[in-house]
């Protein structure tokens, strides 16, 4: 036992001396001074805790073995077997995971299954709050009651999953930087069911708006940890902020129509202010019934490939904005300029009515001429409840005449 102390006691002073002499600093990104690293700090003091105690277990074999006694002898096994799980242990606890640059869990900002995320919780200073739930999946719900945009969705999730520290920030600054998230910084909750598994906040970018100052929370207590980090996406050149934005409308799936032709059993366009209006009745593969929905009047000739290509564009055909005036009531007491009445095969019925735009004064002498009208974008009035902007370069291949499908 006399040797195996002398290995004690050397390994306890080598590590002891490593652990003393260890750098524990880091450098800072447009800081010319060197940092004191929690994590280091906190690497040393477990390395100095170890040595200490092989230097005490060594020296007292060292003194107290003259000649192994037959019971020191018989349990020799068991003292050194004891001693590795206790080193093991140690390991566990402290090392698992490697020697961090950055200690504890007050880094931990990405949520590695974002598959088991069911609703996501986002807040601003000024009590504005946004919350976004899965209901099954691939399909989400903003304030539970609009579907929402699945590109949004989907680069939430992946930034979500991939947050990572960039680097770590002079304490110096930490005080500005905290005051800064504290006015204008946005709250982020994430849940897994019930368990709320992620709080933290997400301030500004850096100045050069490769980095983004955020700040982790506890979930369980929602206390602060003390150091915010700076947080990025490996391989992205840009800071985060704005994927964290809180107004409903922003959030909203603009989509009216996304159909493919055979989806679709009806569609009818009627121009109150002409005698172009139609219905196309879809009765099979290839087999459509053209006529005026005012009247039932059946065309007397159709182009086949026309309906066919017509009925192709309404898959995917979205509003622009919510529209916001004062003016909305006179607005959808005048005729419109024509509606749409679009009924699928599962018996969903879609109508749009669609309402002139008074031009800007900017869009006066646009293409040369004066307009009364927006030649860009026209109201809509969705299932008479939404009201929104749409634009002609999106609705202009669907406004067709009736004369469109007739032989040309």
């Amino acid at each position: 036992m006399k040797t195996f102390g002398w290995i004690l006691l050397v390994i306890g002073i080598s590590l002891g001396i490593y652990g003393l002499t260890m750098d524990v600093s880091v450098a800072v990104p447009g800081f010319s001074d060197k940092v004191n690293n929690l994590g280091l700090l906190n690497n040393r003091l477990v390395y100095l805790i170890i040595a200490g105690v092989l230097i005490v277990i060594g020296t007292i074999l060292i003194v107290n073995t003259k000649e192994e006694s037959p019971i020191m002898k018989k349990n020799r096994l068991f003292f050194v077997v004891f001693l590795l799980l206790i080193l093991v242990a140690v390991y566990f606890k402290f090392f698992r995971n490697g020697f961090s640059t950055i200690g504890g869990t007050d880094h931990d900002f990405a949520v590695k299954d974002t598959g088991s995320v069911t609703k996501i919780f986002i807040a601003n200073k000024n009590n504005q709050t946004v919350t976004l739930t899965r209901k099954s999946k691939g399909e989400w719900l903003v304030n539970n009651k609009f579907s929402v945009r699945s590109d949004a969705m989907n680069t939430l999730l992946y930034t979500i999953n991939m947050l990572d520290v960039k680097s770590v920030i002079d304490p110096r600054s930490w005080n500005t930087i905290l005051k800064n998230l504290a006015v204008q910084g946005v709250k982020v909750e994430i849940y897994e069911g019930d368990k709320r598994v992620k709080v933290y906040y997400v301030g500004g970018e850096t100045a050069d708006e490769l980095g983004t100052y955020m700040l982790l929370s506890d979930p369980k207590t929602e206390d602060n940890y003390e150091q915010p980090y700076i947080i990025y996406i490996p391989g992205f050149d840009g800071y985060l902020t704005t994927r964290y934005f809180i107004k409903e409308d922003d959030w909203r799936d603009r989509t009216i129509f996304q159909y493919y032709p055979y989806d679709l059993k009806t569609v009818s366009i009627t121009y109150p202010q002409s005698d172009s209006s139609f219905r196309i009745n879809v009765e099979g593969k290839n087999h459509f019934m053209l006529d005026n929905p005012a009247n039932g009047m059946r065309a007397k000739s159709m182009d086949t490939m026309a309906v066919k290509q017509y009925l192709t564009y309404y898959q995917s055909i979205a509003w622009e904005v919510t529209a916001i005036t004062p003016k909305k009531d006179s607005i959808i007491s005048t005729p419109p300029i024509a509606i749409i009445r679009v009924e699928d095969v599962k018996g969903k019925v879609t109508e749009l009515k669609l309402f002139h735009r008074l031009a800007a004064a900017s869009a006066q002498g646009k293409y040369g001429v004066d307009y009364t009208y927006d030649p860009d974008r026209i109201f809509a009035l969705i299932n008479n409840k939404d009201f929104v902007v749409v634009q002609y370069f999106v609705f202009g291949k669907i406004l067709q005449p009736a004369s469109y499908f007739s032989h040309r």
